[in-house]
């Protein structure tokens, strides 16, 4: 502390420079961070699903989907000629391997043995439509074949028709979505609507590129308006302007320094480095002011600010960065994506406070008019009252407090989980809209991938796999499954006019060699290898929550049991179980942050205060998280990957309630009786107090608009926490250290103040 106060104030000009400097190339930096892929982001390390699906997708050639459904009229010539154009205009863009639509479709007549694969609709020469007989014989192909009888091509009512877009390995899915989306506004004349990963990346990013400037910018305002109301002067206005913004700046240029990438989370880092930095500066400015006011000369004023705030400062910023770290062992790429801008900006924040502060007040004139951020002013009767209340029935408090946070607690078993993708857009917007357009259609909007390893030229297999298809598509959240079976059924019903699997091995075979030498063998192979020892069933899904996904893929798993016995054994993948892993890994991250997050706060205060008095602040602080957390589940609001920061974050930010504290046991150490302690500490600290409550709720307040519904939510709660973290500040703290931290002799360390000869 000492020699960092000598170098600062001895080189201000200097460290005023080094910093500007490093500023201006971190802001460089910081606007050339680029957009993670947005889908991917979320899933955690080492999936064993995502696993699977790789070694799926090497085996059969599957491919990520995009969702297309257009409407219109189209069995008419026009519309459907339409179709065939907008086919081929998707055909063409860079990264499609194939097309599915009901102009792709194929037909399969038998000619006296010989098996005839052709169009479902004849190829027509630019600008000729089909005519009515051609689509009426089209549409009842399509009703009749068990090859289309699980697959909406064109709804039943012939007002819309899907594409379902196979994309190529390693792209852009944000970039493919919007080459999609160009070429549909080309080639369709009428209402369309999307769905998929590569959708859902596409909108995700859109939202992430305007979230952070707005919500940043939001964010400034307010506290800039909390600072103001605090010290009244432009000085102590824009002095922490420049201090949370140096923050905000180095903390996001070094993440894209290190590769960082932004993410549907990563919005939260840069306001909780604001909220943090200026949290840091209202306690350093008012010391630096009050000493002023009380005709300290600018230098001592400043030595003083140092000498015990600064200590303060020093040991809640570790701790909150501590806090955050605990966010860089998730498993999940955005978590620690958040973790690691909040931990670089409350780090370069509280470098800032420590050395850019001194140095900038060193060079600085002293304000004309200075208020004392201690005294209460219009505050006074109620810190008055306050006092009262705690020191005359610190009792009544505690209990009171236990009383609400157990009731709170009865709400936690209601807690839900949710982390699916598709929650994280709010309700009734374009997006959800565009995904229940295509869910009505097409029966989900996404896949779950059974694969089987089996003998599939085993009629009692393939058989047992149509009573699974049968059984499966009776969940509510799934469409009916698509397999060899449907296209084995339909090659039978073709050849022999029975409307049943071949009964026979043999049969089997000879069929499946028919459709080898007549049609296009990938119509096979994306279902089953030619060894006819691997296949797999591909059952659309409804959006859900990931609580149903689990209950889904459990009775999947049942019924797979009961139904392939040894036949075959079976696996499973899509993305409805890697929303499913994401909760898990949440839950798992959940429980390792909050703790850490507690145990690093708990040791770190230790260092400089009494255990006793740390144990006492960080339990004051945990019966607001636990109330937190009732208070989700009394709301019916989901646990998700914003929520679940909470905790962690609460313990954080709210370590600002140990300077009461501290103040308290000063007061002791002075003489005063643990009531007059307590009085003259809510006098003179519940003022800044106050405010830095206000200024940390007006930061996170800010989420509250964002676009994303969980970071929006957790905006809410993190408003509604930092305000009771205020209000236990002033009343259960105080009562809890007349309980608890009578001994005057539990000491504080402070550092060594400077004195103005040392300087």
């Amino acid at each position: 502390m000492t020699h960092v106060a000598r170098f600062a104030l001895q080189h201000s000009r200097v460290v005023i420079g080094v910093f500007l400097a490093v500023t201006v190339v971190l802001a460089i930096s910081a606007t050339r961070i680029e957009t993670a892929a947005a889908t991917e982001s979320l899933y955690p390390d080492d999936s064993r699903v995502d696993a699977i699906a790789e070694e799926l997708q090497a085996t059969f050639r599957h491919h990520d989907r995009l969702l297309l459904v257009t409407s219109g009229d189209i069995y008419s010539g026009p519309t459907m000629a339409r179709v065939a154009a907008l086919n081929a205009a998707l055909q063409r863009l860079a990264g499609v391997e194939d097309v599915t639509s009901v102009a792709t479709a194929k037909r399969m007549v038998d000619d006296d043995g010989f098996l005839i694969v052709d169009d479902l609709i004849p190829r027509q020469a630019p600008g000729v439509e089909p005519d009515a007989e051609e689509l009426a014989a089209a549409r009842a192909y399509l009703a009749g074949s068990p090859m289309y009888q699980n697959v909406t091509l064109v709804s039943s009512d012939g007002r819309h028709a899907s594409f379902i877009i196979e994309m190529a390995d390693g792209l852009d899915a944000n970039a493919f979505a919007k080459s999609v989306v160009e070429t549909v506004r080309t080639e369709w004349v009428g209402e369309y609507a999307l769905a998929g990963q590569a959708f859902t990346s596409m909108e995700l990013q859109s939202i992430i590129g305007r979230d952070l400037p707005v919500l940043g910018g939001l964010a400034l305002v307010v506290i800039v308006l909390m600072l103001f109301l605090n010290f009244r002067t432009l000085q102590g206005t824009l002095l922490p302007l420049a201090l949370i913004l140096l923050g905000v700046v180095w903390g996001m240029g070094l993440f894209g320094l290190l590769g960082g990438k932004l993410m549907a989370l990563t919005v939260i880092g840069p306001i909780a480095v604001m909220a943090v930095a200026s949290s840091f500066i209202i306690n350093m400015l008012g010391r630096y002011y009050f000493e002023l006011a009380h005709g300290a000369g600018k230098r001592v004023a400043i030595d003083r600010m140092l000498g015990e705030t600064g200590l303060g400062v020093i040991v809640s910023g570790v701790a909150i960065s501590a806090a955050m770290s605990t966010f860089m062992l998730s498993s999940l790429q955005m978590v620690r994506g958040l973790g690691l801008v909040a931990l670089l900006g409350v780090l370069a924040s509280l470098l800032a406070s420590m050395v850019l502060l001194p140095a900038l007040l060193n060079v600085l004139p002293v304000p004309k008019h200075v208020g004392d951020p201690e005294n209460p002013g219009g505050l006074a009767r109620v810190l008055a009252s306050l006092g009262r209340l705690t020191t005359r029935r610190p009792r009544v408090v505690v209990l009171t407090a236990v009383a609400v946070v157990l009731a709170g607690l009865v709400g936690v078993p209601r807690i839900v989980t949710d982390t699916s993708i598709l929650a994280f857009f709010p309700e009734g917007g374009a997006t959800r809209s565009s995904v229940a357009t295509v869910e009505e259609v097409l029966g989900g909007s996404s896949t779950i991938t059974v694969w089987l390893q089996g003998d599939l030229g085993d009629p009692a297999l393939l058989a047992a796999m149509e009573a699974y298809q049968h059984d499966v598509a009776n969940l509510p959240e799934l469409g009916a499954g698509q397999s060899i079976v449907n296209v084995i059924r339909a090659l039978n019903l073709t050849l022999t006019g029975e409307d049943a699997l071949p009964r026979t091995r043999e049969a089997v075979a000879q069929e499946l060699l028919l459709y080898q030498s007549s049609g296009d063998v990938s119509d096979l192979t994306r279902f089953m290898t030619l060894d006819q020892q691997q296949g797999v069933i591909n059952f659309v899904a409804k959006s859900m929550s990931t609580e149903r996904v689990a209950a889904v893929t459990n009775e999947m798993t049942r019924l797979a049991e009961a139904r392939f016995g040894d036949l075959a054994t079976v696996r499973f993948t899509g993305n409805p179980l890697l929303e499913r892993e994401i909760e898990q890994a949440m839950r798992h991250d959940f429980v390792i942050s909050l703790t850490l997050a507690i145990a690093l706060v708990l040791i770190i205060d230790s260092f400089v205060r009494s255990f006793r008095a740390a144990a006492v602040t960080i339990i004051v602080l945990l019966s607001t998280v636990a109330l937190q957390y009732g208070l989700l589940g009394w709301l019916g609001l989901p646990l998700n990957l914003a929520t679940m920061l909470m905790g962690a974050l609460a313990i954080g930010v709210g370590d600002y309630a140990i300077h009461l504290t501290v103040r308290y046991m000063e007061e002791r150490r002075h003489g005063r009786d643990p009531e007059q302690a307590v009085m003259h500490t809510l006098y003179s600290t519940g003022r800044q107090i106050l405010f830095t409550a206000l200024t940390l709720g007006a930061g996170f307040g800010a989420l509250a608009f964002a676009s994303f519904v969980p970071v929006a939510t957790l905006g809410r709660l993190m408003l509604l926490t930092v305000g009771l973290v205020g209000v236990a500040t002033l009343t259960l703290l105080p009562a809890a250290s007349l309980r608890f931290l009578r001994d005057p002799h539990a000491r504080v360390h402070l550092s060594k103040e400077l004195t103005h000869e040392e300087v």
